[in-house]
């Protein structure tokens, strides 16, 4: 595995972006031409210069290979004609990992960050990383450039870079949401190749994934979760969109994302989006096991690739909040995983390993996915439907969803190193800890954790009666 690329600490990626800043913004004159731009950039030694006007644009040497010289346009061309407008932007006081997260997003490599509206300056990719290995942004260009045919073995490019970047003190709740902008680019980049060789689609549709990718909350590479939903049913799209996700659930494979083991793939949820309307509707109404679990997976959605608006399946998922019945039986199904603790909360192990996810990852995971239900709310990570929980409190009274809260991301780094060593080891990345490997504070620590979950859910259980749902 190739090594990775050394990213600022923490204590970096943790500041406000303001104080990446460098210099004050650069402009000039929306009159000039890209050869007096790029003579302007080349004297102040930066990569982008802002471009003046009411709203300001920016142009960057990206702009000047791409759009200028690869084009064949000359040097007196305007700059206004070669340069980006509306400008992406971030707050001063967005923390450096969010401008990270934003660059790749947006697969950009400048951003401007503004303050009470105004611009105070430009960061660039190297003010967030101190080398141009194998970081989040060269991974970002891996992806640009696929095209199925090289051997670039993307599993474990991730693996290396979750590594590095935990290493370097980045928490892995925060990793996890560069982690699925990067798959997120990746799908994007599948599905148009793809595309490319079918034909355009017969009617718009999107591609969407749940799980914790949908939650913005995959790290290393875990079984795929993706569907498939087309506007206008027809033999033609069927056929279309079959051969759509066939193909790119099995470049997703080769890329290093394993098969899901319960057919959660496009492969086989590749439906028009009136079927789906249907099944999500039942699937509140009747709450039988199957349409509880098929809800838990399937309400986490988020669509990735494609231009079909879901504001339909939004609707009727959030139309859920009054259904007291569905959200009780989903709410005792997220009591179904409990913390492994015995008699006076022992804590109780399997061959002398926890696993994290069962007993406490998936509880909390679900918990909150409920309450941010209750409310009406579509947000997708766990922490923030459990800010949306302590300010609703609804489900969970505020105290306990701080406390979740809290517990959350500690849970989250710890099974992620679990999953680095066993990756380390050549064993089986699963999602349990050896308690051995542990300090007798962590020990002590984890079980207290596992105490705080038991109470909450017993709390719930007894507070909606959940013992009594037929």
């Amino acid at each position: 595995m190739a090594t990775s690329s050394t990213i600022l600490t923490d204590s970096h990626l943790a500041l406000p972006v303001k104080h990446l800043i460098k210099r004050a913004p650069l402009f000039v004159d929306a009159c000039v031409s890209v050869k007096q731009a790029a003579q302007a950039m080349q004297d102040s030694r930066v990569g982008a210069m802002l471009i003046a006007g009411a709203p300001p644009a920016i142009v960057t040497d990206r702009d000047l290979r791409g759009r200028v010289l690869a084009v064949g346009l000359g040097p007196d061309t305007p700059v206004t004609q070669v340069m980006s407008r509306p400008l992406i932007t971030i707050d001063s006081g967005a923390p450096a990992f969010a401008a990270l997260r934003l660059m790749l997003d947006e697969n950009i490599h400048h951003l401007p960050v503004v303050e009470e509206g105004k611009i105070i300056g430009v960061v660039s990719a190297p003010d967030l990383l101190l080398q141009q290995g194998h970081n989040p942004l060269y991974l970002r260009g891996i992806i640009e450039n696929w095209d199925n045919s090289h051997a670039v073995n993307y599993g474990e490019e991730i693996s290396t870079l979750v590594h590095t970047l935990l290493n370097s003190g980045l928490v892995a709740i925060h990793i996890s949401k560069i982690v699925s902008s990067l798959n997120d680019a990746l799908v994007k980049r599948l599905v148009a190749l793809t595309i490319e060789k079918l034909g355009p689609a017969p009617t718009p549709f999107a591609w969407v994934v749940f799980g914790s990718e949908g939650r913005l909350e995959q790290t290393l590479l875990t079984d795929q979760d993706n569907a498939l939903i087309f506007q206008d049913d027809s033999d033609t799209a069927r056929f279309y969109f079959a051969d759509l996700a066939k193909q790119v659930v099995a470049a997703l494979i080769k890329a290093g994302f394993p098969p899901c083991a319960g057919n959660f793939m496009a492969t086989h949820w590749c439906k028009p989006v009136a079927t789906w309307r249907e099944l999500f509707t039942d699937w509140i109404r009747l709450p039988k096991p199957q349409a509880l679990l098929d809800a838990a997976i399937f309400f986490d959605f988020r669509s990735v690739a494609g231009t079909l608006a879901l504001d339909t399946l939004e609707e009727i998922i959030g139309a859920a909040k009054s259904e007291r019945r569905f959200l009780s039986h989903l709410a005792r199904g997220a009591l179904d995983f409990y913390p492994p603790l015995g008699f006076f909360n022992h804590l109780r192990s399997d061959n002398g390993k926890v696993d994290l996810k069962k007993g406490s990852i998936a509880p909390i995971v679900g918990l909150a996915r409920v309450a941010a239900l209750a409310a009406g709310s579509r947000e997708r990570s766990t922490l923030a439907r459990l800010d949306v929980a302590r300010k609703s409190g609804l489900v969970l009274s505020a105290g306990d969803a701080t406390a979740l809260a809290e517990i959350f991301p500690s849970l989250f780094q710890l099974r992620v190193r679990a999953q680095l060593a066993a990756l380390a080891a050549k064993t089986a990345v699963d999602h349990s800890v050896r308690l051995k490997d542990l300090s007798v504070l962590e020990q002590r620590h984890l079980k207290e954790t596992f105490v705080i979950i038991k109470q909450i859910q017993n709390g719930i259980r007894a507070v909606w009666q959940l013992d009594q749902l037929a």
